[in-house]
C-alpha cells in the first residue's frame, strides 16, 4: 500500500520518494484483512496521506496582495511540504469485524503518517467467533485464527506539493491564474491537473482606504487533479500471495482474471482569502486570512482475491478465495480555515523569491521562484 501512494505522489512532482518504498507484502497483506474489514483498515491507514495530497493542491496560490497592470503577467514555481497533524498519525482497530490483534489491548496502528512498523492482525474464522469453536484444533491450534499479517507501516508526516502557476494581469485591476499539467503518461500512470484562481483588488472600492500604504485583495482559487494507474503483472494481487506458504486455497469459480487491476485518484481543493502586504523596498511581507476545502476519493478498482473462511477438502483444510470488484473505496474531505504568513524577495529586474508558511490543520509550508513583468 506504501508503494501505491508513493507512486501517484512521484507522477506529479517526478521526484524520488519512490525509492523509499518497502516489499510489496505491504500491498498484498491489506486484502488478508477479508472482505468484511478490507475498507476499515484501507481508509484509516491512507486517509492522512489523501488529505495532505488535497491540502496541497489549494496552497501556495498568492505571495502578494498586489495585482498586475492589465497585461502584465508572471509565472511562478513553487514546492513545499504539508504536513498531516499528530492525531491522524494512528488510525483506530477498534470496531473491525474479523481481525483482532495478537498482542491484547491494542488500539491502534500507524496511519501512513505515523511512526514505526504496524500491527500484527489476526484474521479469524467468523464461526469461531459467533461460538468459540474451530474447523479443526489441530490445524489452527485451537484459537481460530485464519492467517496472521501486518498492516503497513508508517512513511512519513510530510506530504511533498509543487505548483507552476501562470498569471494575468486584466483590465479593472484582476488577476487570473492558471495552473496546468496536460495528461501525462508514465509507466502505467495516466495523470492531468488543472487549477484557476482570481485575485481582486477590494480596497479600490473603499473610500479613504483605497489611499492607504499597503495592498489588499481577495483570492479564489480551484484546482483538480485526476490519475488513472494500471497494475503491472508483478504489482497485481493473486491468490498465492495471500494463502502462506504449507497452505492450499480453493480458488473463486468466478471471475478469476486479475489483470483489470487498478487505481483511481481524484483530487481537488477551493481556497478563499483575504490578503494584505506591503512593499518596503525590495522585500513584501504578506499575511492571508482564509478557508481551504479540500476533497480526496480513491478507488481501487477492477478484480481483487481476498480470503475467505477456510474449508475442508481433498483430505485437508484450505482457504478459500473471495473475489471481489472494485472492494476499496475511499472518500475524505477537510475544511480548514487559515492563517498564511510569507515574505517576497525582488532579487533581480524580474526575478522574484518567496516563502510562505499557512497555519491550519494540515499545515503548508511552501518556497518559490518567480520571474514577473508587473
Amino acid at each position: 500500500m506504501k508503494k501505491i501512494i508513493l507512486s501517484f505522489v512521484t507522477v506529479l512532482l517526478f521526484g524520488g520518494y519512490f525509492s523509499n518504498v518497502k516489499a510489496q507484502d505491504d500491498i498484498s497483506n491489506i486484502f488478508k484483512a477479508g472482505v468484511v474489514d478490507l475498507n476499515s483498515v484501507a481508509k484509516g491507514y491512507l486517509t492522512p496521506a489523501g488529505n495532505s495530497f488535497s491540502t496541497g493542491l489549494g496552497s501556495d496560490w498568492y505571495n502578494t496582495a498586489a495585482v498586475h497592470k492589465t497585461w502584465g503577467f508572471d509565472i511562478t514555481f513553487g514546492v513545499g511540504v504539508v504536513q498531516a497533524p499528530q492525531s491522524d498519525q494512528n488510525f483506530s482497530l477498534t470496531g473491525l469485524t474479523n481481525l483482532k490483534p495478537t498482542i491484547a489491548g491494542t488500539t491502534q496502528a500507524p496511519s501512513f503518517a505515523g511512526n514505526g512498523n504496524g500491527v500484527e492482525l489476526n484474521l479469524m474464522q467468523p464461526h469461531y467467533l459467533a461460538n468459540g469453536t474451530t474447523l479443526n484444533p489441530l490445524w489452527d491450534n485451537g484459537n481460530g485464527k485464519i492467517i496472521s499479517f501486518n498492516t503497513p507501516g508508517g512513511v512519513s508526516r510530510n506530504v511533498p506539493t509543487a505548483s507552476i502557476q501562470l498569471t494575468l494581469g486584466l483590465p479593472f485591476i484582476n488577476d487570473v491564474s492558471f495552473r496546468f499539467m496536460p495528461k501525462v503518461n508514465v509507466s502505467g500512470f495516466q495523470a492531468s491537473l488543472w487549477g484557476i484562481g482570481i485575485k481582486h483588488n477590494f480596497k479600490q472600492w473603499i473610500p479613504v482606504i483605497k489611499d492607504l500604504p499597503f495592498d489588499a485583495a481577495i483570492v479564489v482559487a480551484y484546482s483538480k487533479f485526476d490519475m488513472n494507474y494500471a497494475f503491472p503483472t508483478s504489482f497485481q494481487i493473486t491468490p498465492d500471495k495471500l494463502v502462506s506458504a504449507g497452505l492450499s486455497y480453493i480458488a473463486d469459480p468466478n471471475l478469476n482474471n486479475y489483470t483489470t487491476q487498478g487505481m483511481k485518484v481524484s483530487a481537488n481543493a477551493q481556497t478563499a482569502n483575504l490578503v494584505f502586504s506591503k512593499k518596503l523596498l525590495f522585500i513584501t511581507p504578506y499575511v492571508g486570512f482564509g478557508v481551504t476545502k479540500s476533497n480526496f476519493d480513491l478507488a481501487m478498482v477492477g478484480n481483487y482475491p481476498t480470503l475467505g473462511d477456510p474449508v475442508y477438502s481433498g483430505g485437508e483444510y484450505k482457504m478459500q478465495i473471495k473475489n471481489i470488484t472494485d472492494p476499496v473505496k475511499i472518500s475524505s474531505n477537510e475544511v480548514m480555515t487559515n492563517l498564511t504568513l510569507g515574505i517576497r524577495l525582488k532579487v533581480l529586474w524580474i526575478a522574484t523569491i518567496h516563502a510562505q508558511y499557512e497555519i491550519q490543520k494540515y499545515p503548508v509550508a511552501t518556497v518559490g521562484f518567480g520571474l514577473t513583468m508587473r
